[in-house]
């Protein structure tokens, strides 16, 4: 009678011991290149209203991942956008504070960077929230906004990301 709870016990802590491996087998100690698809929401200009509305349009970018140290990776990317009328590139380098929860890494830090718009290059900063889940060995998916003000004189732009996108480990 006692040998039948032997098998279930020894199932449970196979699929623990698989679950608390695959927790630890996040990459988190190695450099990583990415690339994200999402929307960006550059808040709406007229002039009438200085802003009235968010304008979505599809974006994307790439990026690199650099840790520092098991809790802190520097990321610089580039986004590429539209904004209004016309096209936007950010190159923004990340400050990312990983909070490891089981599975999944939440991470939130501060972005600044510049943007370039036609001619003109504004300064921009920002934070940026997200979640990281290890697919594979090597591979990580993951979802993050980034909200940012870009510094344009007197009325600043204001622009929130959504992304999803893959990082790859080497």
């Amino acid at each position: 009678m006692k040998k039948t709870y032997l098998a279930p016990v020894a199932i449970v802590a196979l699929l623990l011991s698989c679950l608390c491996t695959r927790a630890e087998a996040q990459n988190n100690d190695s450099v990583g290149l990415g690339v994200s698809f999402g929307v960006a929401l550059p808040q709406h200009k007229t002039d009438e209203v200085q802003f009235d509305d968010w304008d979505a349009s599809f974006g994307w970018g790439f990026y690199g991942n650099i840790p520092a140290v098991d809790t802190f990776q520097i990321t610089p990317s580039a986004l590429l956008y539209p904004l209004y009328t016309l096209n936007a590139t950010d190159v923004n380098l990340a400050f990312k504070f990983i909070i490891p929860a089981w599975v999944l890494d939440i991470y939130v830090g501060l972005a600044p960077g510049v943007t370039t718009v036609a001619d003109d290059h504004l300064f921009n900063v920002g934070g940026i929230v997200g979640v990281s889940f290890n697919l594979f060995s090597n591979l990580d998916l993951f979802i993050d906004a980034k909200y940012k003000i870009l510094i344009e004189g007197d009325s600043n732009i204001r622009v929130l990301h959504a992304a999803a996108g893959v990082l790859w480990h080497f």
